[in-house]
């Protein structure tokens, strides 16, 4: 009897510790499910997790696209939607990272989605080494949004 009041007890040691422990204050990117989800600007289905990007909104709403370019596009249309984390993914790995620290290559050459021309890297040299491959330009979040907005509204 006393080893399953020790393990109980444990048990609930555990618990209380996890609950107690601090959460990641770090935005994460949300799930996507390649295949089914849908893209939030033009309701397309997201299947290709190297353009594919998300942004996390103050109000605490995720939003998924299937293309760098369009979610960009997206935000410039919607400033009522204030966003507080870019996620994108690195074109080489796929893995996730943080859109304010990527390195952004646009090219007319490189065929995306919905026609963004726009792939993501997180190191700097993997960038410049396809920016010269695909007659690119590599940007900051910020100079891409400048791009973006000149492209589409032509000032």
């Amino acid at each position: 009897m006393k080893p399953s009041v020790s393990c109980l007890l444990l048990t609930a040691f555990c618990l209380v510790l996890s609950a107690c422990s601090p959460k990641s204050a770090e935005p994460q990117p949300p799930e996507i499910a390649y295949g089914q989800d849908m893209c939030d600007a033009c309701g397309m289905i997201i299947s290709d997790a190297k353009f594919a990007a998300a942004t996390l909104l103050t109000s605490g709403e995720a939003l998924r696209f299937d293309d760098i370019g369009e979610m960009v596009t997206y935000h410039m249309d919607h400033p009522e939607a204030q966003v507080k984390a870019w996620f994108v993914h690195d074109y080489p790995s796929e893995a996730w990272l943080r859109g304010e620290t990527a390195f952004f290559v646009l090219s007319d050459q490189l065929q995306t989605p919905m026609g963004g021309g726009v792939a993501a890297f997180e190191k700097k040299s993997d960038a410049e080494a396809f920016a010269v491959e695909k007659d690119g330009q590599v940007l900051t979040l910020d100079e891409l949004r400048v791009e973006v907005h000149m492209k589409v509204h032509g000032n």
